[in-house]
């Protein structure tokens, strides 16, 4: 939560949230969804090379990933590098290359990006902090959004979508 209320300064009835009623944030809004008891992986549709695809939002990975598969599918050059990666309880292992300059679009938001290309399994992409950071992304996983506050527009919202693998938990690690 962006702010924090003292136990003896508690809401009043009428101020505490309620699921469907709107939440303001400064000068954002929040519509809460009914989520249906979906849970899991946050997931964002995103666009490259004119096709839409899903991203795993990972705030424990550093950088955007892509797939080598995908990236090899998607006709991109991959440049080769001499640089590594550490996963979660893995030894460090090397990365396939980078893909330089790609056309990424998130909802209104487009930029052109590198991605480190490495072998993925359960997921094509993987948009992690030092992507996060610098446009500014504010994740909101009770209202299944994450708001991008940067660019020409004051915010731009897009609406996430959850996924649990066959019902497992999941420490995401790539």
């Amino acid at each position: 939560m962006i702010s924090v209320i003292k136990k003896k300064d508690e809401p009043k009835e009428e101020e505490k949230l309620v699921e469907g009623k709107t939440s303001r944030i400064n000068s954002m809004v929040l519509i809460p969804k009914k989520r249906n008891g979906e849970e899991g992986l946050m997931l964002v549709d995103i666009n490259i090379t004119g096709q839409k695809w899903s991203a795993l939002i990972d705030t424990g990975a550093s950088d955007l990933f892509i797939s080598e598969k995908t990236a090899k599918k998607l006709g991109l050059l991959i440049k080769k590098l001499n640089k590594k990666i550490k996963t979660v309880n893995s030894e460090e292992a090397p990365t396939v290359g980078v893909v330089l300059n790609v056309e990424l679009q998130i909802g209104e938001w487009k930029g052109n990006e590198d991605f480190e290309v490495i072998q993925l399994y359960d997921n094509d992409y993987v948009l992690g902090l030092n992507f996060l950071d610098p446009i500014q992304t504010v994740l909101f996983p009770w209202a299944d959004q994450i708001h991008i506050v940067t660019g020409p527009l004051p915010k731009i919202a897009v609406l996430v979508h959850r996924d649990m693998k066959v019902g497992t938990k999941v420490l995401s690690s790539i």
